[in-house]
């Protein structure tokens, strides 16, 4: 019998930016007079704030806020900010804009993985006879880990066995594919353990598997974004599996098991066609501390336990699937997800362990 499970949720956010008053005015025995405020400036065609001058600061709070300062322009009358989500640049996304502010500081949300721009201008002070700056200062920020452009048309197993990823768990390294091109995967991407961070463009780059090959990591940590993959030619094996345990992340209380500290993820990502295994453990013995799925579409034929970490007791303490839908084209009577067994509490510093599950849809 086919069986069909929805899990819906709403989810609704405001955007504000919130603007932070320094200094910009003087008031009663602040022993700042009007002739200091302006820098006797007055008469004049006023520039924007300097583009080396202006900052962001990630702030440490519960929402993901980012402040924004610039320089003071002596004799302005306040600025005109705006800022600008720019993944598509020619269909850029107010978070505010033509906002007044009276200081030279700024906070506003943000979110992982996008471009930003932002527009300051030094606005005129008609008491000191000031005009505005005719254009504004434009500043490129990013959320994303700078990354190396890998040229389209490459083939990925080439190019890693010639760019051998060498930088270690505790830097992570990213390569992004170009918006639309189209690579190859011609034998198994062994990342080992490396913290390594594998994207395309947010338009989307594509994949194609060429011969039976598997993505590899061996405990590095490992994130997989924006990116289609054709897995039709692999038809036995896994798309993401795992290597052989290196010995520098053994843990100190479970010490024949490896402990993966740094996140795993596969977000955003459109996978066709996996035929065996989406993720397998391969085997080895592993405590993995955060594995993510997110705003995927994964379409398989099942042969196996989809995602399968059933291996001397290996376990994954925080699991989650969120906003993506996963189906299979045919039934086989196996599992969708296997764990091995394997206690949270027997790794050390670890405690509770998570399963969570958001806003998915899983058709068999």
């Amino acid at each position: 019998m086919k069986s069909k499970m929805k899990i819906k949720m709403k989810v609704v956010g405001s955007i504000a930016c919130l603007s932070m008053i320094l200094f910009m005015g003087s008031c009663a025995g602040d022993g700042f007079d009007e002739e200091t405020f302006s820098g006797g400036v007055t008469n004049t065609q006023l520039d924007s704030p300097k583009a080396s001058d202006v900052a962001f600061e990630k702030l440490a709070t519960t929402e993901n806020n980012v402040k924004v300062t610039w320089s003071v322009v002596m004799g302005a009358g306040g600025y005109k900010f705006s800022m600008y989500i720019v993944d598509d640049p020619d269909h850029p996304v107010a978070v505010v804009k033509d906002s007044i502010v009276d200081g030279t500081a700024v906070v506003c949300p943000w979110v992982e993985d996008t471009n930003y721009k932002v527009e300051i201008a030094a606005l005129g002070n008609e008491k000191l006879n000031n005009t505005a700056s005719v254009s504004a200062t434009e500043i490129s920020w990013s959320t994303l880990v700078a990354a190396t452009l890998v040229p389209n048309g490459t083939d990925l197993t080439t190019y890693f066995a010639e760019h051998p990823v060498t930088t270690g768990k505790d830097t992570e390294v990213a390569f992004e594919l170009e918006a639309g091109g189209t690579y190859y995967i011609s034998g198994d991407l062994n990342f080992g353990v490396n913290n390594v961070q594998l994207r395309g463009n947010k338009t989307r780059g594509n994949a194609k598997f060429t011969a039976p090959a598997s993505i590899i990591t061996c405990g590095g940590g490992l994130a997989l974004k924006f990116i289609n993959f054709d897995c039709d030619v692999v038809t036995d094996g896994a798309f993401l599996k795992f290597g052989d345990v290196p010995e520098e992340i053994l843990d100190t209380k479970r010490t024949d098991h490896g402990k993966v500290t740094n996140p795993m993820v596969i977000q955003s990502c459109n996978i066709k066609a996996v035929r065996k295994y989406l993720v397998h453990i391969n085997g080895k013995k592993y405590g993995i501390q955060n594995f993510a799925i997110r705003n995927c579409v994964i379409d398989c034929y099942q042969a196996a336990d989809l995602i399968n970490f059933n291996s001397s007791s290996s376990i994954v303490k925080d699991f989650e699937i969120s906003n993506s839908t996963i189906y299979s084209h045919n039934q086989n009577g196996s599992r969708f997800l296997r764990y091995g067994g394997g206690q949270t509490t027997s790794y050390d510093g670890w405690s509770r362990g998570s399963m969570t599950f958001i806003s998915n849809t899983f058709y068999n």
